[in-house]
C-alpha cells in the first residue's frame, strides 16, 4: 500500500481504541499520579507490615518479607521518599536533569548493602533463617553465598561499606572533599555530628546556590572571585585544563524578577575610589568607615542552558575500514588506534609503517575524504606521540553549552582571567587565562562563530569577576552584537560604535598604561599582579582592576583610520600586559591589510574560525587548517604554548541567556546601587599629546604644526573645490577622526558649506 493511501475504517477504529485505553497525558500528569501512587502504596504497605493488608496486602508484604528480610520495613520509606521528590520534581522542572537515574541506582545499592549487612550480623545459617532474622533471599544471595564463600567477612565488610558509600554519595551529591570535611569536624567537635547527617529532602530541594557561595563553600574564602586573591598551584593556570568533577547544577531556574542572591559578609570592609586616570579601585578601610558597596553576588549557572544534542560520530569500525584499505590501495600500510570521539570531528590515530612520508600522506586528504563521503578531512601529527590523526566530521555534531564548561571545579578555581575556549577532538574542555595570551586575535568568515565565541568570552569573564576587579571597554563596529551588554556596571564606558570614540579610547588605554607603569615604579614592583598583593597589605596604597579592550570588526576600524588605529593597538599589545590590560581583536575579513605584520608580532595567540581560503588560514594563524573547518564554533587555537594548532568546538550560547546574565546584572545595579564604572573622558579627546612613533596626531592646543596642517588642507579644498574627511584623508595620508576635524574648522571659518545630505559640501573660496 502506498504512504500517500488513506487508512481503512478498521485501522482508524483501532487507532482511536488504542488512544483511549491509553490517554495522551502530559509531564505533569504523569508525574501527578505517579505522586499519588507512590504514597497509596507506602500507606498500603505500612498497613500489610502491621497485618491490617487484607489477603491482597499480606501476600505483598510476605513477598517483600522473603526477599528483603528486615529490609521490608524500608520499602515504605522508599515509597515516601520517591513521593516527595516528585512533589519537589514538579516544583522545579529544572531538576528533572538532576535526578535522572542516579536517585534510584543510589537507594538501590544502600538497600543491597544493609541486607547484606544484617546477615553479617546475624550469621543464618539456611535460607529461612535469613528471611526470619536477616536479609531475606536477597541478603543471603549477596552473604554468605557471593561475599562470603568466596572472600570471608573481613572482604565482605569492605566491599559492603563500598557499596553503601556509592548510593550515599549518589543520593546526597556529596563530594568526596565535602564528605571528608564533614567527617573531620564531627571528630574534633562530636556536637557537630548531627550536622554531618545528610538532610535527604533539603538536598533535593535546593535553592539556585550562586557560584560565588560555591566557591566560598569549599575554599572558605572571604573575597571570592578577585585575581590574585585565590593562591592557586603553580600548575593551575595551566593553558589548556582538562574537564575534571563537575559541580551539581543549581535546582530552580532564576528569572530577572528573583530576589538577588544575598551577598556574603566580607571580612573587610571596602570603600571605592578613582585611580590616577579614573579607572575603579577599592582600598581597605576602618571598621567606622561607610561601606559604599555592597559584596558582588555573581550570575547563577541556572541562568544557562545545558546540553540537549548529542554527537554521531557514525559506522566507526566501518570507518577504520575505509582508512585503512583506501591508504593500502596507494601503497601505505597503517595500523589503526583506539578512535578518539570528539563534540563535532572524531580524530582516526593511525601509525603509518617506517619509511612513510607524512606528504605522501598529506596528499591524499582528498581520496581520503571522497571514501569517507565526507566534505573534507584533516590530516595532523599527534603531538607527542609517532601517530597521525585523521578528522572526519561527525554524522551528527554535538552542542557544547557553556554551562559545561563553566560549571566545572576547573573554572571556579582558576584566576588570571579565565575564559572558556571550548572543548576539544576528545571532548575535553579548553579554558585558557587572557593574562596569559596576553592578547588575543579572533577571525572566521561571516557565520563561522567568530562573534558567538566573543559573547561566550565576555559571559566567562562575567560570571567570574566583579566590577572593581575587572573594567571591559567594548567596541562595535558592527553596531549588533555587543550592545546587549550597554548598561553593566563592568563597562567603563557605553559601548562604543563610531570610530573616533574607538580611537579617543585607544589613546585613553595608552594613556592608562603609562600612568600604571608609574605607579608600579614608585613602588617597586613588577607587574598588577605583585602591586595587588602588595597592596592587600597596605592599607593607603589602592589597588588596580584589570582592563579588557574588545574590538569587535577590526576591519571596519582599520578602513577608517588605519594610521592611528594600527600604531595604538601596537603600543597597546606590547607594554599593556603588565599592568593588567588586554587587548582582543575581532574581525570576518583576514586580510593582510587589516591583520599586519605588526599587530601579529605583538599578538601572539590567535583563534581561527572556517575561512574561504588557504590564503586567509595563513593570514591568521600562519598555516593552512582553518579553511576545512566546518562553521558554527569549529575552531583552530594557536599558541606559543602548543607546537601545533589545536582544534576545538566553542561553545554555543544563545542570545536569551545573555539578556538574562545582563538583566541578573543590571538588577544588582538597581537594587543594590553598585557604583558603575563610567568614565566619560575615555572617548573624548585628550589632553595630552600622545607620543607614539608613526602616530600622525594633531596637538589639542594649537600651534604651528597644526597651522601647516590645516593650510595644506585648505588650499587641497579650494584647488580640487572637494571637502570631505575621506578626501582628506587619501590626499593627506591622515587618519579620519583628524580629517574630520579640519572639515569641521574649515566650516566655522566659512571655507566650506554644511553638511547637505548626501550631497557633497559647497566651497565657498575659489582658487586664487
Amino acid at each position: 500500500m502506498s504512504d500517500r493511501t488513506p487508512p481503512s475504517k478498521s485501522t482508524d477504529y483501532l487507532s482511536r481504541a488504542k488512544s483511549f485505553f491509553k490517554p495522551d497525558l502530559d509531564h505533569d500528569s504523569r508525574v501527578t499520579l505517579a505522586i499519588v501512587g507512590c504514597f497509596a502504596a507506602a500507606i498500603i504497605m505500612i498497613f500489610a507490615l502491621v497485618g491490617m493488608g487484607g489477603g491482597l496486602g499480606s501476600a505483598i508484604a510476605e513477598l517483600f518479607r522473603k526477599l528483603l528480610g528486615w529490609g521490608v520495613y524500608l520499602v515504605p520509606s522508599g515509597f515516601l521518599l520517591a513521593g516527595f521528590v516528585l512533589i519537589n520534581l514538579q516544583k522545579n522542572r529544572e531538576l528533572a536533569q538532576d535526578l535522572s537515574n542516579r536517585l534510584a541506582w543510589g537507594m538501590i545499592f544502600m538497600v543491597v548493602s544493609l541486607v547484606a549487612f544484617f546477615n553479617i550480623f546475624t550469621n543464618p545459617k539456611s535460607y529461612q533463617d535469613a528471611v526470619d532474622h536477616g536479609g531475606g533471599a536477597l541478603g543471603f544471595i549477596i552473604y554468605p553465598v557471593l561475599l562470603g564463600n568466596s572472600l570471608g567477612i573481613f572482604a565482605s565488610v569492605v566491599i559492603l561499606i563500598t557499596l553503601f558509600l556509592f548510593g550515599f554519595f549518589l543520593v546526597t551529591n556529596f563530594t568526596f572533599v565535602q564528605f571528608s570535611m564533614k567527617l573531620g569536624q564531627a571528630f574534633k567537635d562530636p556536637g557537630k555530628l548531627m550536622d554531618f547527617v545528610p538532610d535527604i529532602f533539603e538536598v533535593w530541594n535546593k535553592k539556585p546556590q550562586t557560584q560565588q557561595q560555591k566557591v566560598q563553600e569549599e575554599l572558605g574564602a572571604a573575597k571570592v572571585g578577585e585575581p590574585g586573591s585565590i593562591k592557586a598551584e603553580p600548575n593551575r593556570a595551566a593553558a589548556f585544563v582538562k574537564k575534571e568533577e563537575v559541580i551539581p547544577p543549581p535546582s530552580a531556574a532564576f528569572t530577572a524578577n528573583s530576589t538577588p542572591v544575598k551577598p556574603i559578609k566580607p571580612k573587610q570592609k571596602f570603600s571605592f575610589e578613582k585611580s590616577l586616570s579614573g579607572v575603579i579601585e577599592f582600598k581597605k578601610s576602618g571598621d567606622s568607615d561607610i561601606i559604599k558597596q555592597n559584596v558582588w553576588g555573581l550570575p547563577p549557572f541556572s541562568i544557562l542552558a545545558q546540553t540537549t544534542m548529542r554527537g554521531d560520530p557514525g559506522d566507526i569500525e566501518a570507518n577504520k575500514k575505509t582508512i585503512q584499505e583506501t591508504l593500502k590501495h596507494f601503497g601505505i600500510e597503517v595500523s589503526m588506534g583506539e578512535v578518539i570521539i570528539g563534540p563535532t570531528v572524531s580524530q582516526y590515530p593511525f601509525k603509518p609503517d617506517n619509511g612513510v612520508k607524512l606528504s605522501a600522506i598529506d596528499n591524499l586528504q582528498r581520496d581520503l575524504a571522497l571514501a569517507l563521503a565526507v566534505p573534507n578531512i584533516r590530516i595532523q601529527p599527534i603531538p607527542q606521540t609517532t601517530l597521525v590523526g585523521i578528522e572526519v566530521p561527525n554524522r551528527a555534531m554535538a552542542q557544547v553549552r557553556m554551562r559545561d564548561l563553566l560549571q566545572t571545579n576547573d573554572f571556579i578555581h582558576s584566576d588570571k582571567l579565565t575564559v572558556a575556549i571550548g572543548q576539544d577532538v576528545a571532548g575535553k574542555n579548553m579554558l585558557f587565562a587572557i593574562a596569559d595570551m596576553p592578547h588575543l586575535l579572533v577571525a572566521g568568515a561571516t557565520g563561522s562563530g567568530k562573534s558567538v565565541w566573543i559573547n561566550g568570552m565576555l559571559i566567562s569573564l562575567l560570571f567570574k569577576y566583579a566590577p572593581h576587579q575587572l573594567g571591559l571597554i567594548l567596541v562595535d563596529m558592527k553596531r549588533v552584537e555587543l550592545k546587549l551588554y550597554d548598561g553593566i556596571p563592568h563597562l567603563l564606558t557605553n559601548v562604543i560604535t563610531e570610530a573616533d570614540k574607538a580611537i579617543n579610547a585607544l589613546k585613553w588605554a595608552v594613556l592608562e598604561m603609562d600612568k600604571r607603569y608609574q605607579l608600579l615604579e614608585t613602588h617597586g614592583k613588577r607587574n598588577i599582579v605583585d602591586y595587588n598583593l602588595f597592596a592587600e597589605k597596605e592599607d593607603t596604597v589602592p589597588k588596580l582592576s584589570y582592563i579588557v579592550f574588545v574590538i569587535d570588526e577590526l576591519a571596519d576600524l582599520m578602513i577608517m583610520a588605519k594610521s592611528e588605529v594600527e600604531p595604538l593597538i601596537a603600543r597597546l599589545t606590547q607594554m599593556a600586559r603588565a599592568v593588567g590590560i588586554h587587548v582582543i581583536l575581532g574581525t570576518q575579513r583576514p586580510d593582510t591589510s587589516v591583520i599586519t605584520g605588526l599587530i601579529k608580532t605583538n599578538v601572539p595567540t590567535r583563534i581561527a574560525f572556517a575561512v574561504p581560503s588557504e590564503i586567509d588560514s595563513r593570514v591568521i594563524l600562519g598555516s593552512q587548517g582553518a579553511e576545512k573547518l566546518l562553521g558554527k564554533g569549529d575552531g583552530l587555537m594557536m599558541s606559543p604554548r602548543v607546537i601545533a594548532p589545536v582544534r576545538f568546538q566553542g561553545a554555543y550560547l544563545d542570545e536569551s541567556e545573555v539578556k538574562e546574565c545582563v538583566d541578573f546584572l543590571k538588577t544588582q545595579v538597581n537594587e543594590q546601587k553598585v557604583m558603575p564604572n563610567m568614565l566619560e573622558e575615555i572617548t573624548l579627546p585628550p589632553k595630552q599629546k600622545i607620543k607614539i612613533p608613526g602616530l600622525d596626531e594633531m596637538s589639542d592646543g594649537g600651534g604651528d604644526e597644526e597651522d601647516e596642517v590645516y593650510e595644506s588642507a585648505k588650499r587641497l579644498v579650494i584647488q580640487y573645490q572637494k571637502a570631505s574627511a575621506s578626501f582628506l584623508q587619501q590626499m593627506m595620508g591622515i587618519g579620519y577622526p583628524k580629517a574630520a576635524k579640519i572639515v569641521m574648522r574649515l566650516e566655522e571659518n566659512g571655507v566650506v558649506g554644511p553638511q547637505n545630505g548626501a550631497k557633497p559640501r559647497e566651497v565657498y573660496h575659489i582658487q586664487d
